[in-house]
C-alpha cells in the first residue's frame, strides 16, 4: 500500500514524533515512555472525564478480572501495542482464528458500517463440532473512530467481560487527526499509546456496552450479539463457507473495489479477505455463537426476509419485527435488502478514497465514506425517525437504547426514562429539549451522533411538544 504523507505513522521511525522510546527488554521491540507524550489535543468528548494512559491502566489493573483479554492487557511488563496486529497478537487472535465483516450493524457504530466501510470481528476459530473454545476474546472494529470493542469471557466463571480499547496516535497531539487518519488504513498504524476502560467506566455515554449486551436489564446475564443468525447472513461477507451468499456476491465486490490499494483491514489481510473460504463468513460467527451457548437472540433477523424482501415488495416478516423495535422493545433488526447504500454516493465516495490513498488527491479532499447511506435505509436502520412519526414515537425509537428504564438506575441518565414520559418530572423534560436542540456537533445532542442523526425538524418539533405536556 502507498502510505499517505503527512503524519509520523510509525512511531519506530521518529522517535521525535512520538516522545522518548526505549527498548522492551523480552521482546526487543520499541516502546513508547507515555510519560514523555504531549496531552490530546482534541479528547473525546464522552471520555475526556475518564483517566487515560498508565492512569487508566492501573485503574484497570487494579480489580482482578478472569477474563484472557484483562489477563492480557494487565500483565507485566504492560504489552507494547502499537497497531492493529500487535493487538490481535495480544488478544491471541493472530492465530487460529476466523473473521467475518458486515455491511449493517445495529451496534454503537451502525452510523459508519457499510460495505465500503464495514465492520469486522475477529475471533476464536471453532471446530466443525462447534465445541466451546478454551478461551473466548473478540474484537470489533470499524474504521472512522480511534477505538476496538472487546468482549472476552472469563474462565471461571463463563460471564463475559466487555471493554472498550482506545488508541492514541501522532495526529492526535499536533492536531492534523482528519477524515483520511481515521478512514483509511492509517488509523490501523503508528499507535502510541492505548487506554482501555472496562464497561463500567463506559455505562453513562453513548458508548455504553451493557446497553445491548444485556438486553434484559440492570444486573442480568450479559450476551454476545449476532442478530443475523442464520443462513442467509443477509449483510455478512466473504460467505463462502457453505455455499456463496447474495451477500457475498453484492458486498465483497463493493468492499474489494473500494480497498484495491489497502494492505489490510483490522488487521487482517486483504488478500485474505478476497481469497477467504472458511476463514472469514458469517457462518463462522454463528458457529461461535452456538458453541459459547448464545443460540437465543433478541429480536433475531428471520431469515426468510430476505426471500420476501427480494420479491419486490415489503416483507411482512420484516416489517413485525421492525415494529418491535419501534416499539423500543429491542435494538434495531437489520435492513431487509442486502445493500444499505445509495450507489450514487458509494460510487462518488469508492472513488475518492482511491484517489486520496493512491495520492492522485488531496487529503483533504476525502469524502466521508460513512455518508453513504440510502434515505429508504437510513429510515430502516433507525439513524431517523419514519417520516410523520409522533413525537412520542420518535422519542421511544431512538432513545429506548440507553433511556427504557432497564439500566443502571444509579446513573444520571436513568432520570430520562422513555416508558415513563408522562411520569417524568418537568425539569428532566426542560433538559431533554435542551439536548434535542444542541447543535448537531454536540457532544451533548439528543439522539447522540453515533447513535442517529440529527432529527429532522418536523420530528424534531414532534418530539419537543410532546416533551412539552
Amino acid at each position: 500500500m502507498r502510505r499517505l504523507p503527512g503524519l509520523c505513522l510509525l512511531s519506530l521511525l521518529l522517535a521525535a514524533c512520538v516522545g522518548e522510546i526505549g527498548e522492551d527488554a523480552a521482546t526487543g521491540e520499541a516502546v513508547i515512555d507515555w510519560d514523555t507524550l504531549p496531552p490530546v489535543s482534541a479528547p473525546d468528548p464522552e471520555l475526556s472525564a475518564l483517566p487515560r494512559r498508565e492512569a487508566q491502566h492501573r485503574a484497570l489493573c487494579a480489580t482482578p478480572r478472569g477474563d484472557s483479554f484483562w489477563q492480557a492487557v494487565c500483565a507485566a511488563p504492560r504489552p507494547n501495542i502499537t497497531d492493529f496486529s500487535s493487538l490481535l497478537r495480544v488478544a491471541k487472535l493472530d492465530k487460529d482464528r476466523a473473521f467475518a465483516l458486515t455491511g449493517n450493524s445495529t451496534s454503537l457504530v451502525k452510523r459508519a458500517v457499510s460495505a465500503v466501510n464495514p465492520r469486522l470481528i475477529v475471533f476464536p476459530r471453532v471446530t466443525e463440532m462447534r465445541e466451546k473454545p478454551a478461551e473466548m476474546t473478540a474484537l470489533g472494529f470499524v474504521r472512522g473512530e480511534p477505538f476496538v470493542e472487546v468482549a472476552s469471557r472469563d474462565l471461571s466463571t463463563g460471564d463475559y467481560n466487555f471493554y472498550l480499547f482506545t488508541f492514541e496516535r501522532q495526529c492526535d497531539y499536533d492536531g492534523s487527526c482528519d477524515l483520511a487518519s481515521l478512514l483509511t488504513e492509517e488509523v490501523e498504524h503508528g499507535w502510541t499509546a492505548f487506554s482501555v476502560y472496562s464497561e463500567e467506566d463506559v455505562e453513562n455515554t453513548s458508548l455504553d456496552c451493557r446497553s445491548c449486551h444485556q438486553p434484559d436489564g440492570h444486573g442480568t446475564k450479559k450476551i454476545l450479539r449476532m442478530q443475523e443468525l442464520e443462513f442467509p447472513w443477509l449483510h455478512w461477507f466473504p460467505q463462502r463457507f457453505v455455499q456463496r451468499t447474495e451477500s457475498d456476491r453484492v458486498l465483497t465486490p463493493q468492499f474489494l473495489e473500494a480497498h484495491a490499494l489497502d494492505a489490510q483491514y483490522g488487521g487482517i489481510p486483504i488478500a485474505t479477505i478476497r481469497d477467504a473460504i472458511d476463514e472469514g463468513s458469517g457462518a463462522q460467527l454463528e458457529a461461535l455463537l452456538v458453541a459459547e451457548g448464545q443460540a437465543a437472540q433478541p429480536n433475531a433477523f428471520d431469515p426468510r426476509i430476505e426471500a420476501e424482501a427480494k420479491a419486490g415488495s415489503s416483507s411482512p416478516t420484516w416489517e413485525e419485527q421492525f415494529a418491535v423495535s419501534l416499539a423500543g422493545d429491542s435494538i434495531p433488526v437489520p435492513y431487509p435488502l442486502v445493500d444499505v447504500t445509495d450507489p450514487a454516493l458509494r460510487a462518488a465516495r469508492t472513488t475518492s478514497y482511491l484517489d486520496v490513498v493512491k495520492g492522485a488527491a488531496p487529503r483533504q479532499s476525502l469524502l466521508d465514506l460513512r455518508d453513504i447511506f440510502s434515505a429508504d435505509a437510513k429510515v430502516k436502520v433507525g439513524l431517523v425517525p419514519p417520516p410523520g412519526a409522533s413525537g412520542r414515537a420518535v422519542l421511544t425509537q431512538l432513545c429506548s437504547r440507553c433511556h427504557d428504564g432497564r439500566g443502571n438506575p444509579a446513573l444520571s441518565r436513568a432520570a430520562f426514562n422513555v416508558r415513563n414520559l408522562d411520569g417524568m418530572p418537568r425539569d428532566v423534560k426542560d433538559r431533554a429539549i435542551a439536548r434535542l436542540q444542541e447543535p448537531a456537533t454536540s457532544p451533548l445532542r439528543m439522539p447522540p451522533w453515533r447513535a442517529a442523526d440529527a432529527l429532522p425538524p418536523a420530528e424534531l418539533a414532534a418530539a419537543i411538544e410532546e416533551l412539552s405536556k
